[in-house]
């Protein structure tokens, strides 16, 4: 390979040259790099000789490193990755170099001579070679070598941890710093570790697009979350974006992953689906949740739309001196609420009146209150019997349960039964 250039140089005339050519050109030292680099500029062809040593370095770091792994046949696996980096560099040195640390800094700076010539063929074309004489000790080879095995091995270890299917992030910005080393290892790696780095990328962007928005107690005025992977929860620093078509987002904060906001509800109507939307964007992909709230839910509204009825428990000739009341009580609204006290009016005869009831009850729908009532009536007057049109009045109090304020529903000209 060392005559060609002096074969073409034959073919070609010195028409201008740097000085005399030292003896080194196109000869072979130990300890030295000698190069030539040509092009149609003398900068081209300087550049070419650097890009040259460069990869003569890899190559001498090829061999060192095979030479010394072909000692440890059990080695031989694990270093076959570094040889296929190394040949693999020594080709594609332009765009690889800046990835490498051991071949940053090579310049003209640390040559020991150089020399060039401009040439003209007999066809008239011009061109410069460029020789260059480099220093490249074997002890630095050897030391390149180690720290390059040394540096590979690292990563490769980096690269095993990150791909664990047993690791398990703790939040969201891990998951994304994963990802950031796993593309610094993925453009590292020019063999089969870019790939399993490129699959480790692709799980953990998976991950993330796997997210989800969990309910994790809210209550009216306060919306309560954990952002979850799967079982686990999973946290992160990220403020959400809040929004609501109804209410007024007052803030939000974060504590031990569970996640809170509050809003305002105090202009909300309550025909509407008021809803506080919690939207989350990581890397390329967004998650959102919309949770619906109801401005009655805290809200005791009842009302009674059947009839009361009485069952005699003791009757003694024309009077009943105990007796059962089944008053069935509908919620519009899921809020709790517990029945205190409770008086009954039949027409002409005093009040009915059951103190301590503490009854309480949830949600929407139909709810049956029973009261044992210790109380003598006149039969006859509070019959329903052979009666067309029968009715009370009276009253039921309770208590909310969620605010603590009472409250009095009002039985107007209700209808009811007897069994007497």
């Amino acid at each position: 390979m060392l005559l060609i250039p002096a074969i073409l140089q034959g073919q070609e005339s010195v028409i201008e040259k740097s000085g005399s050519r030292p003896k080194w050109v196109n000869a072979l030292e130990k300890d030295y790099i000698i190069v030539v680099g040509t092009g149609a500029t003398i900068d081209l062809a300087r550049q070419q000789a650097l890009m040259m040593i460069k990869e003569s370095i890899v190559e001498a770091v090829a061999v060192n490193v095979r030479t010394q792994t072909n000692i440890r046949t059990e080695e031989v696996t694990n270093r076959s990755s570094v040889l296929l980096f190394l040949e693999s560099f020594s080709s594609n040195t332009t765009s690889e170099s800046a990835k490498v640390p051991f071949l940053q800094g090579i310049s003209l700076a640390q040559a020991e001579g150089y020399s060039w010539e401009k040439l003209r063929s007999r066809d008239g074309t011009i061109r410069y070679a460029y020789h260059i004489r480099y220093p490249f000790p074997v002890v630095d080879m050897n030391r390149l070598a180690f720290e390059f095995k040394l540096r590979d091995e690292e990563l490769t270890a980096k690269l095993e941890r990150l791909t664990s299917e047993n690791y398990y992030p703790s939040s969201i910005e891990e998951i994304e710093s994963l990802i950031g080393e796993l593309r610094i290892l993925a453009d590292y790696f020019p063999d089969g570790r870019k790939d399993l780095a490129n699959l480790a990328i692709k799980r953990y962007n998976g991950m993330l697009a796997s997210v989800e928005i969990t309910d994790a107690g809210s209550t009216l005025g306060n919306v309560r979350y954990v952002l979850k992977l799967g079982h686990r929860v999973i946290t992160t620093v990220k403020k959400p974006t809040i929004r609501s078509e109804s209410a007024t987002i007052l803030g939000s904060n974060q504590d031990k992953g569970v996640w809170t906001v509050k809003y305002d509800y105090s202009e909300c109507y309550p025909d509407l689906k008021n809803s506080v939307a919690v939207r989350y964007r990581f890397g390329t992909n967004s998650v959102e949740k919309l949770f619906y709230f109801d401005i009655l839910q805290t809200k005791v509204d009842i009302f009674m739309s059947q009839a009361i009825g009485f069952r005699k428990e003791q009757m003694e000739g024309d009077v009943v001196e105990r007796f059962i009341a089944d008053l069935t009580i509908s919620s519009k609204t899921d809020a709790p609420f517990t029945v205190t006290k409770v008086i009954l009016e039949f027409k002409g005869l005093p009040q009915v009146v059951v103190d301590n009831i503490n009854r309480s009850f949830a949600g929407k729908g139909v709810h049956t209150l029973e009261l044992n009532i210790e109380r003598a009536i006149n039969a006859a007057q509070s019959s329903s019997l052979g009666k067309t049109i029968i009715q009370m009045n009276g009253f039921i109090y309770y208590i909310n349960n969620s605010t603590g304020e009472t409250g009095t529903y009002r039985i107007y000209n209700h209808s009811y039964n007897t069994d007497w």
